[in-house]
């Protein structure tokens, strides 16, 4: 994505000399934990705990406390953030050249929607409409100043979620996990491709509406759509130098907020600490620190322009986001449902860690190949002509 005082030519989406590097080195780098959070939810979603046991040692118990802790939630957050941002860069651009932004921009949701409706035929854990529907509110917000984007984007991402898990303690509908998990093992494991289509759309309404948790993870994408929106306001990924010492800033607060975060997962999750609704926001508040300490740190060593080739290897997965994220989901179809091997249930936790950075690796090397001959990922490509409504060159 590129600087917002930069004008375009009229019509044309942002070109790869207008992109601001670090952007693309921290989508490449969330990518990874997504990739790895992803992959492991094949094991703890999708297959029963008696299967589970069989397969797993102590140190696949130990790598599950380590996704727990430093995996799930932190890059996801990060990869919404930096989504905020994007489409935050998008609707700038776009009112500079005149154009009608709510048009355009609900054109742009709309294909994103349509997409991950797409995607969720075939992995239950779809993000892509969630930010589609979440992404249109941000419209609402052009034209608020840079304090209230950011007290709304705390507001949504920590108050109003707990306000919800406090309901979703009282409510009475809760829907049966275990009957589920065993419905989606049969049906990836045994079943047609379109068993699986079924199931998935079948089930949604039982996994994330009737139980809330479409709104609250609703509330909270928002408020992290807002946090990106926020900081391409302040043009932070922009002016690094100026900004540095703040960055410093955040970073040490974050450790700190880190150490004291693993601390209190240690305590609940050892049952020291038995008040969920307390441990809650603060674990919310924890992994969120987690999401910052993780995101400075990239963001000093790249300004510091250390381990390079690997900052560089981040920003050829983080130009094509959206292609290497629906990537992965094919190779997850491939090894584990019946269309392919059927392996779901097969394999530990370790062997999924040690696949995830193999296919990682080879999503890095199959990036810089077609960013090397082309100018787009080729579903970002299908994307921008789908909301520009016309047909771009796509080989270099």
């Amino acid at each position: 994505m590129g600087e917002t005082n930069h004008v375009m030519p009229i019509n044309l989406p942002i070109q790869q000399k207008e992109r601001v590097v670090i952007v693309d080195v921290l989508r490449g780098f969330a990518l990874f934990g997504v990739l790895l959070g992803n992959f492991s939810g094949m094991l703890s979603n999708d297959v029963p705990e008696t299967i589970i046991k069989s397969i797993s040692t102590p140190f696949d118990y130990f790598l599950d406390a380590l996704h727990s802790i430093f995996i799930q939630n932190k890059f996801m957050t990060l990869f919404s953030i930096l989504f905020g941002y994007g489409f935050g860069v998008i609707m700038e651009r776009v009112a500079k050249k005149n154009l009608n932004t709510t048009t355009f921009f609900l054109r742009r949701m709309f294909w994103l929607f349509v997409f991950g409706c797409i995607h969720l035929a075939f992995w239950a854990g779809d993000i892509l409409h969630v930010y589609a529907l979440a992404g249109i509110f941000l419209l609402l917000c052009r034209r608020e100043s840079d304090k209230r984007i950011f007290i709304w984007s705390l507001i949504l991402m920590f108050v109003l979620p707990f306000f919800v898990r406090i309901y979703q303690q009282y409510m009475s509908y809760s829907p049966n996990y275990d009957s589920l998990i065993e419905s989606f093992y049969n049906t990836i494991k045994y079943e047609t491709t379109k068993d699986v289509v079924i199931l998935n759309y079948s089930s949604y309404p039982k996994l994330w509406i009737y139980n809330w948790v479409d709104l609250r993870d609703g509330f909270e994408t928002l408020g992290r759509f807002l946090f990106g929106y926020f900081i391409l306001r302040k043009q932070i990924l922009v002016r690094l130098n100026e900004y540095k010492p703040h960055i410093k800033q955040v970073w040490k607060l974050s450790f700190a907020g880190t150490i004291i975060y693993v601390a209190l997962w240690l305590f609940n999750n050892n049952h020291v600490i038995n008040a969920r609704l307390v441990m809650y926001p603060l674990l919310k508040l924890g992994a969120f620190a987690t999401t910052l300490f993780y995101s400075t740190t990239i963001i000093l060593l790249f300004d510091k322009n250390v381990i390079s080739k690997l900052m560089k290897a981040f920003s050829y997965l983080g130009r094509m986001t959206l292609t290497n994220y629906l990537m992965q989901t094919c190779v997850y179809i491939i090894i584990f449902y019946n269309i392919g091997f059927g392996l779901l249930g097969e394999w530990s936790l370790t062997i999924i860690w040690l696949a995830s950075i193999l296919l990682y690796f080879l999503q890095i090397i199959f990036s810089s190949w077609w960013l090397a001959n082309f100018m787009y990922g080729p579903v970002e490509w299908i994307w921008r002509q789908l909301t520009y409504q016309k047909r771009f060159q796509l080989k270099k």
